[in-house]
């Protein structure tokens, strides 16, 4: 396993997450993560419901970059983009 930083490529808004490091095997499984959530439905309207705010479900706008596990200690994400 390794950490995995998924980021998007796109303008943030208010609300939204921009960045996430998760631990996977591979890139495509780190995607998967970052991607994740229910389709919603009431009545006749579907939605998609990620889990990370802002993220596509298809992973459109995201970029995803393997960490080195090696370094300094410090802090590797520090994301805040509240409204």
């Amino acid at each position: 396993m390794a950490l995995f930083l998924v980021s998007r490529t796109d303008h943030t808004h208010y609300d939204e997450h921009d960045a996430i490091v998760v631990r996977a095997g591979d890139e495509k499984t780190a995607l998967k993560i970052a991607t994740n959530g229910e389709e919603e439905r009431y009545g006749d309207h579907v939605w998609w419901d990620a889990d990370f705010a802002g993220f596509q479900r298809d992973g459109s706008n995201l970029t995803v970059e393997r960490l080195e596990s090696r370094g300094p200690a410090g802090v590797i994400l520090k994301s805040f983009k509240a409204g």
